[in-house]
């Protein structure tokens, strides 16, 4: 079996209530059998250079190959395209995708889910957390959510819709209702705020459903340290990159002085970003991005390595369908895992690049593992179809 074609897909959504911009990647072996992944630059300032990429990947390395020799053409991507070797989202993000849809047709030629190849079954029933609620914006951009009450308010969606794990960023909207991205030295009026809203959340979901506060790393490390203390009230389930993760030394300093559960890893990439972090025990909570970190090949070697040290994993998501099922594949064979993100509310537009998305399963806050072949989802052929692609290759 060879790859004989690919197609690289420009999706953005209508009315998909995050903005996101997705990259999908489609391999065609010629067998007939196509594997499905997605780079995760679905948002910030990427997915062009993620789709410039991928397409240069492919070209030089993919098309030809034999698709069950996973681990070395990831190894092949990593040595020989030169820019491996320091890395980053783009490099890393073109890699992830074809890692993604390399295990699903892998998965699909022998008729088993990818999770089955990387170990097998461990878990069941996966935990999730929803976040996206609290960021939803009206028609002119503004957002929906802002005060203290309002966010309060806001929740009880999420606790209706049955889950007892939620997420949010009470930093990032100002007083007067605009999104910014916080300074890191915030001033008393803005950390009131952020606790204020934090402390209406907790009231309003009660003691039994777990918080998990992003920061998105934009703050220094003292304003990072007062704000958790200011938060150990409220028991967040986590405390997210409340610093940049590019130097260690400052994420360490904050685990050291907060005592909270500290998370961090959407922005690292590879098992040797993550080396570090892992072996000076600066994490207890490792995300890393299947569709950023290397795949599912290299995420699954990051998590492994984490276990070494006692340390879970929750892999980053905030991607489309394919990401999320990708995640699954992951969740589904670690002994480490311990929560999965969950994006209840990006919108149908979203969900329906794939025919049956996982997205949308969920119940009472968990997911049961599908037993479908490779990532478990397909393509919505009449949906995909309306977006610019990319072709490379003998096409069928």
């Amino acid at each position: 079996m060879r790859i004989r074609s690919a197609e690289i897909y420009d999706a953005r959504p209508r009315d998909n209530k995050q903005g996101l911009h997705l990259v999908v990647l489609r391999l065609w072996t010629d067998e007939g059998i196509y594997g499905l992944g997605e780079v995760a630059l679905a948002y910030g300032t990427g997915s062009a250079a993620g789709m410039a990429m991928l397409k240069q990947l492919v070209e030089r390395f993919v098309i030809g190959a034999d698709p069950f020799r996973i681990e070395k053409l990831w190894f092949t991507q990593f040595r020989h395209s030169f820019w491996g070797l320091g890395g980053g989202p783009v490099v890393y993000g073109g890699m992830s995708a074809i890692d993604e849809a390399l295990w699903d047709i892998k998965g699909k030629a022998l008729g088993a889910p990818a999770y089955e190849l990387m170990g097998g079954l461990v878990n069941v029933r996966l935990r999730l957390y929803a976040n996206g609620w609290s960021n939803l914006t009206d028609s002119d951009g503004r957002p929906l959510i802002c005060t203290a009450d309002e966010y309060g308010e806001a929740v009880q969606k999420v606790i209706d819709d049955g889950y007892n794990a939620l997420k949010f960023d009470p930093f990032y909207i100002t007083a007067d209702r605009r999104r910014w991205h916080p300074t890191p030295l915030l001033d008393k009026e803005m950390m009131d705020l952020a606790e204020g809203r934090v402390a209406a959340v907790r009231e309003a979901v009660g003691p039994d459903v777990d918080i998990c506060i992003e920061v998105h790393g934009n703050l220094a490390v003292n304003t990072a340290i007062e704000m958790g203390r200011r938060l150990v009230p409220y028991r967040p389930f986590f405390y997210e990159e409340p610093v940049h993760a590019l130097n260690v030394d400052a994420m360490r300093k904050v685990t050291e002085n907060v005592p909270l559960p500290i998370a961090a890893g959407e922005r690292l990439y590879t098992r040797f970003g993550f080396r570090q972090y892992i072996e000076k025990q600066v994490l207890d909570i490792l995300q890393p991005d299947v569709g950023l970190a290397g795949g599912l090949t290299e995420t699954k070697k990051i998590a492994d390595h984490a276990e070494t040290y006692n340390l879970h994993i929750q892999p980053h998501l905030c991607a489309g369908p394919i990401h999320t099922a990708a995640c699954i594949q992951l969740d589904a064979c670690l002994t480490n895992f311990i929560i999965q993100e969950w994006r209840p509310y990006a919108g149908a537009s979203v969900l329906e690049l794939v025919e049956e998305p996982l997205d949308d399963k969920a119940v009472d806050g968990y997911l049961t593992v599908p037993d479908k072949p490779g990532l478990g989802v397909i393509l919505n052929e009449e949906v995909i179809q309306q977006y610019d692609c990319i072709r490379i290759g003998e096409q069928a």
